[in-house]
C-alpha cells in the first residue's frame, strides 16, 4: 500500500507542473497509466491473500466421493462339448466407477457408471447354446456404457434411510459380494449370475435402515420384469428391462431383504431375500390376458473372519403360467432380440465357496495373502415345467472350481482357477452321433486381475 500512497502523490505533482508545461502532459498520461496498473496488481495480491487466509474454494472437493473397481480376465477352454469351435478370449470384463457427493450431513448424492466388456455399441454374437447356432446381433452384451446408478439418499435416522432414483437391488450375496477382491472366482458367481440379473438395478424407491447395530433391512417398490425376455437357460434373467430406452412400469416389484451381523467383518453375515413382480403386465405388447408372478426365495450366509472367508447362497424361484409365457414368447417377433425358448416353471441353485489364508504360516507378518479356494455351483433353470413345456435336461448344471487368490496389495488381486462344469444332457459323438455313456461338460481354466479403490 506503500507503493500506492507514493503513486498517488507523484500523480498531484504532475498535475501541478503539468498547468504550466504542455509538454509533460503525455509524461503525466503515461504515469497515470502506469500507476493504474501497479495500483491493479497490488488489489489482486491482497485478495488472493484474503482468499487463502480464509481458505476458500469455488470448489468444496470434500462433498465429493469416487470409487471404483475393474476387472480383466482370460479364458483357456479345454473339452467344451455344448461348442467344439469354441475360442480362446480375453474380456475386460467391467470397470465400475462410482461419483457422490454430499449436500449436507443426510442428504447424499450416488451414481454407478459401468464400462462393460471394452466398449461401446452393439456387437455380434454367434449363439451356440439357444439359437442354435445362428449370428445374433446384440446391444446389451457386449461393448456397453451403463448408468447403473443414479439416486439420491436421505439418512434419516439408523434404522430410516431413503432411496430414490434408481439403485442397486440387494437380492442374494453377488449384489454385495460384487467388487472383485470380494470373490474368489475371475468371473461373478455363477449360480446367481445365469439366474438373476447382476448386476440388477431398478428404478423406484428402497426405504433401509438397521437396528441394534446388527440386524439391517431393505424394502424397495421398482419397476418389474418383461416376461419377453425369459428363456430356458436364463430363466428370468433376461426379463430385466434394459432393451428399450424406458422401463414398463405397469407391474411394480417387491423386494425385501433382513441381515444379521455377527462378526466384526461387514461381510459376515446370515440373511434371506423375497422378490415378488407379475412380469406379464410389463410385455412390449398387451399380448397376455393372464398375469405371470415371478416369486423368489432366497437364504444366505456370508464369513470373512481373520484367515477363513466362506459364502453360501440357496434360491428358490416360481413363475406362475410358465407354460403361457412359453407360447406368447414363441410367436415374438425376431427384432425383440429375446430367445423365444420354452420356460420353466420352477427354478432351484445352491452354491458354495470357501478359502482360507496361506501365507500367514509362512510370514506372519506378511501384508500380502495368498487364498487357495473352492467353489461349487448347482442350478436347474427349468426344475420343475408346467402345461405341454418339456424339460430340458441340459439346464441342470453342476460346476466345481478350484484356484487360488493372491492379493500382491489388499485392493489388488491375481486369480486363476480350473473349472468343471456337468450338465445334465446326454453327450454324442459328434462323428459317429453315438452316445458315449457320459454327460456334457466344459472346462475352462482361467486367469484374470481385479482390482477395488
Amino acid at each position: 500500500m506503500k507503493k500506492i500512497l507514493h503513486g498517488i502523490l507523484l500523480m498531484m505533482t504532475f498535475g501541478i507542473m503539468g498547468q504550466t508545461k504542455n509538454d509533460s502532459v503525455s509524461s503525466f498520461q503515461k504515469m497515470k497509466e502506469a500507476i493504474k496498473l501497479e495500483l491493479k496488481e497490488e488489489l489482486k495480491a491482497e485478495l488472493k491473500k484474503d482468499f487463502i487466509k480464509e481458505n476458500k474454494s469455488l470448489v468444496d472437493w470434500s462433498k465429493f466421493t469416487l470409487s471404483g473397481y475393474g476387472v480383466v480376465n482370460y479364458y483357456h477352454y479345454g473339452r467344451y462339448d455344448t461348442d467344439l469351435n469354441i475360442k480362446d478370449k480375453f474380456d475386460a470384463e467391467r470397470l465400475n466407477l462410482y461419483l457422490g457427493y454430499n449436500f449436507n450431513d443426510w442428504i447424499s448424492f450416488k451414481s454407478e457408471i459401468e464400462f462393460e466388456h471394452g466398449g461401446t455399441g452393439s456387437t455380434i454374437e454367434l449363439d451356440t447354446q439357444e439359437e442354435f447356432g445362428e449370428y445374433e446381433q446384440e446391444i446389451e452384451s457386449g461393448g456397453e456404457v451403463k448408468i447403473e446408478q443414479i439416486h439420491i439418499n436421505f439418512a434419516i435416522r439408523p434404522y430410516l434411510n431413503v432411496r430414490v432414483g434408481r439403485m442397486k437391488i440387494h437380492f442374494g450375496l453377488a449384489q454385495d459380494l460384487d467388487r472383485p477382491i470380494s470373490y474368489f472366482t475371475t468371473h461373478r458367481q455363477e449360480m446367481e449370475n445365469e439366474i438373476l440379473p447382476l448386476g440388477w438395478y431398478e428404478n423406484g424407491v428402497q426405504i433401509h435402515g438397521i437396528f441394534w447395530k446388527r440386524l439391517k433391512y431393505e424394502v424397495s417398490i421398482t419397476n418389474g420384469l418383461d416376461a419377453s425376455g425369459f428363456s430356458s437357460r436364463g430363466w428370468i434373467k433376461d426379463g430385466y428391462q434394459t432393451r428399450f430406452e424406458m422401463a414398463n412400469g405397469n407391474s411394480l416389484a417387491f423386494t425385501g431383504r433382513l441381515d444379521y451381523k455377527f462378526g466384526k467383518n461387514k461381510y459376515t453375515y446370515v440373511g434371506m431375500s423375497a422378490y415378488l413382480n407379475d412380469a406379464a403386465a410389463n410385455r412390449p405388447k398387451n399380448d397376455m390376458s393372464e398375469s405371470a408372478y415371478v416369486t423368489i426365495l432366497e437364504g444366505h450366509i456370508t464369513y470373512d473372519e481373520d484367515y477363513l472367508r466362506f459364502n453360501s447362497v440357496i434360491l428358490w424361484g416360481n413363475l406362475e403360467n410358465s407354460n403361457i409365457v412359453s407360447r406368447k414368447n414363441s410367436s415374438l417377433s425376431n427384432n425383440l432380440g429375446v430367445k423365444r425358448t420354452p420356460v420353466g416353471k420352477n427354478t432351484l441353485g445352491f452354491s458354495f465357496e470357501g478359502g482360507y489364508e496361506i501365507l500367514h504360516f509362512i510370514n506372519t507378518t506378511a501384508k500380502q495373502k495368498i487364498y487357495p479356494f473352492i467353489r461349487y455351483d448347482y442350478y436347474d433353470t427349468m426344475h420343475e415345467v408346467e402345461g405341454n413345456v418339456i424339460r430340458k435336461p441340459r439346464w441342470e448344471r453342476s460346476a466345481l472350481m478350484g484356484g487360488i487368490n493372491w492379493f500382491v496389495h489388499p485392493q489388488i488381486v491375481l486369480k486363476a482357477h480350473y473349472q468343471n462344469r456337468r450338465l445334465g444332457s446326454d453327450n454324442y459323438d459328434p462323428v459317429t452321433s453315438l452316445y458315449t455313456g457320459r454327460k456334457q461338460e466344459e472346462n475352462t481354466l482361467s486367469a484374470g486381475i481385479g482390482f477395488s479403490f
